[in-house]
C-alpha cells in the first residue's frame, strides 16, 4: 500500500483535487452535525414527534401516515441521522405505550423514509456533499433537479408500506392515545428554538449563496460556533445554579451538625468513604495506562530509598493521590459542561476519519490506473444503452456498491471519481451526464436501505439504537423487508429522472 499511495496522493486525498475538497466537505458536515445534534439534545425533535402523534388521534392508518410525513419533512431539513437518533427512542416508547408488537412497520418506515428524504438537500447527507463538490453543482441546482424524483418515490412509498404491513398486528386500526405530554420531553426549549433558527438560516444562506460558489465552511462554521458558545453559556449557568443548591444543602448539613453532631458526622463519614471509593474505581477503569506508568516511575525512584513495606505504602499513597486529582478534574469538567460533552460524544468524528481514508484510497486507485479502467467499462455500457441505461445502470450499481465498498460514503467517492474521468475523456451529452450524476445521488441515498446494515452509517446507528431498546432486527429480515421498497423507490425515481432530463435537455 505504501508503494502505491505516495505522500502527494495522501495530500490530495485530504486537501482535495479535481474539484473535490474533502476538508471543505468535512467542515460543512461537522458544522451542520453539531447544530442538529444540539437541537436534538435540547429535545425539540422529540417534542415535534410527540406533538404529531398526539394530533393524529386514535386512527392507526392516519397516525402512520402522519408520522411518515413528519419523518420525511424532518429528514429533508436535518438529514437521516438525526431522524434516526430521535426517532428510534420515540418509536420504542410509542409502540410500547400503544401496545404495538412487533413494531416492525413503524421502525422500517422511519428508516426508509429518512433515507429517501436525505437526498433532497446537499446538506442532508455527506454523499450529496461529495457529489456537489465533485461536479461543481450549486446547492440550488442540485435540489431543483433531484426534488421531483425524490418526492415521486416518497408518494409511492406510503401506500406501498401500508400494503406490505397491511396486517392489523403491524398497524392497528385503532390505537390508545399517548398519555405523555409533548412538553415533558423538552430539555432546553430556548436552546432548541435557538439552534433550529440558526440551522434554518444557515441552510437558506447555503442555498442563496451557492451561485457564487463560496467556500462553504465560511457559511456553516460561524453559525456552528455560535450554537457551541450558546451551549457553553447554558452549561455554565446551570453549573452555577447547581453550586448554589449544593451550598444550600451544605448549610443545612452544618445546621444539623450543630443539632446532633455525632449521628450526622457518622453518616457523612460513611457517605464520603463510599463516594471516594466509587470515584477512584471509575477513574482507574478509564485511565489504566496513566496509573500504570505512574507506578512504574515511582518504583524506579523509591525502591532504593525506602524499605519494601514502606515503599509499597508510599506508592499506594502517591497513586491514590494521582487518581483523586484526575477524578476531581474530570468530575469538575463533566459537572460544568454536561450537555456540551454529551453532544461532542455523539458527534460523528469517526465518519471524518473514514471519509478521509476513502478519499485517499480512491486517489490511490486513480493514480494506479484502476479508475481509468472502470471509467472505460462505464463508457462502453453507456454507448450501448444510452440515457436510460445510464440512469438505471448507475442507480443499480450505486445501490449494490453501498453494501460492498465501505458504506455509501465509500461507494459515492469511488463512483464520482469514475464519472469525472468518464466526463473528461468522453464529453458525453448533457442529458446522459446529468442522468448519471443524479442517478448516483439517488442510489447513494437509497442504497442505505438495501441488503445490509453497513450499507450506511445510518444503518449501523439504527441497528445499535434498536438493540439498546431490545428491538431485534436480523440481517435477513432487513434485506427481505427492504427489497421491494428500494426497488420501487429506485424504479420510480429513475423513471421520473429519465423524463426530467429529456425535458430539460431537448
Amino acid at each position: 500500500m505504501g508503494s502505491c499511495i505516495h505522500g502527494a496522493e495522501v495530500r490530495k486525498g485530504i486537501v482535495g483535487s479535481d474539484g473535490v475538497e474533502p476538508l471543505n466537505v468535512m467542515a460543512l458536515f461537522i458544522s451542520l452535525a453539531y447544530m442538529v445534534i444540539s437541537i436534538d439534545h435540547a429535545g425539540l425533535l422529540r417534542f415535534l414527534a410527540f406533538w404529531v402523534a398526539c394530533q393524529s388521534g386514535t386512527s392507526g392508518i392516519r397516525l402512520y401516515s402522519s408520522i411518515c410525513t413528519f419523518f420525511f419533512v424532518l429528514g429533508v431539513i436535518v438529514g437521516n441521522d438525526p431522524v434516526i437518533l430521535s426517532g428510534v427512542p420515540f418509536l420504542a416508547y410509542f409502540t410500547q405505550e400503544t401496545g404495538i408488537d412487533p413494531p416492525t412497520a413503524w421502525i422500517f418506515a422511519q428508516f426508509i423514509i429518512a433515507n429517501i428524504a436525505s437526498a433532497v438537500l446537499v446538506s442532508s447527507n455527506p454523499t450529496n456533499l461529495v457529489l456537489s463538490g465533485a461536479f461543481s453543482i450549486s446547492f440550488f441546482t442540485y435540489t431543483a433537479k433531484i426534488i421531483v424524483p425524490v418526492i415521486s418515490a416518497a408518494v409511492f412509498m406510503l401506500p406501498l408500506l401500508l400494503l406490505i404491513f397491511r396486517d392489523p398486528k403491524f398497524i392497528p386500526r385503532r390505537l390508545t392515545p399517548i398519555t405523555l405530554s409533548p412538553r415533558s420531553v423538552l430539555v432546553d426549549p430556548f436552546g432548541g428554538i435557538f439552534g433550529a433558527t440558526i440551522l434554518i438560516l444557515t441552510l437558506c444562506a447555503l442555498v442563496s449563496t451557492s451561485f457564487l460558489h463560496p467556500q462553504v465552511y465560511l457559511v456553516t462554521v460561524p453559525p456552528a460556533v455560535i450554537v457551541f458558545l450558546r451551549d457553553i453559556v447554558h452549561d455554565i449557568r446551570g453549573y452555577r445554579t447547581r453550586n448554589q443548591e449544593s451550598q444550600c444543602r451544605t448549610d443545612q448539613e452544618k445546621t444539623m451538625d450543630d443539632t446532633n453532631p455525632r449521628s450526622t458526622s457518622a453518616i457523612r463519614d460513611s457517605g464520603a468513604d463510599i463516594t471516594h471509593d466509587t470515584t477512584a474505581d471509575a477513574t482507574i477503569l478509564d485511565y489504566p495506562e496513566v496509573e500504570s506508568k505512574h507506578n512504574q516511575r515511582d518504583n524506579k525512584n523509591l525502591v532504593t530509598s525506602t524499605p519494601a513495606g514502606d515503599d509499597r505504602l508510599t506508592q499506594g499513597e502517591i497513586s491514590e493521590k494521582c487518581v483523586e486529582t484526575q477524578s476531581s478534574k474530570l468530575d469538575t469538567l463533566r459537572s460544568m459542561f454536561p450537555n456540551v460533552l454529551i453532544i461532542l460524544r455523539l458527534m460523528p468524528f469517526s465518519l471524518v476519519v473514514f471519509s478521509f481514508s476513502m478519499f485517499i484510497l480512491v486517489q490511490g486507485l486513480a493514480v494506479t490506473g484502476w479508475v481509468d479502467v472502470w471509467a472505460g467499462w462505464w463508457s462502453q455500457w453507456v454507448a450501448h444503452t444510452g440515457t436510460v441505461g445510464s440512469i438505471f445502470g448507475m442507480g443499480l450499481i450505486s445501490c449494490i456498491l453501498c453494501n460492498v465498498f465501505g458504506t455509501n460514503i465509500g461507494a459515492t467517492i469511488l463512483l464520482a471519481r469514475i464519472l469525472q474521468v468518464w466526463i473528461q475523456s468522453r464529453d458525453p451529452h448533457p442529458r446522459i451526464k446529468d442522468g448519471a450524476i443524479y442517478a448516483l445521488a439517488l442510489g447513494s441515498n437509497y442504497g442505505a436501505f438495501t441488503f445490509s446494515f453497513p450499507a450506511s452509517l445510518a444503518g449501523l446507528l439504527w441497528k445499535r439504537l434498536l438493540m439498546q431498546k431490545e428491538i431485534i432486527v436480523t440481517m435477513p429480515q432487513f434485506a427481505r423487508l427492504n427489497f421491494i421498497p428500494v426497488a420501487v423507490a429506485m424504479g420510480v425515481s429513475s423513471a421520473v429522472l429519465i423524463g426530467q432530463v429529456y425535458i430539460i435537455h431537448r
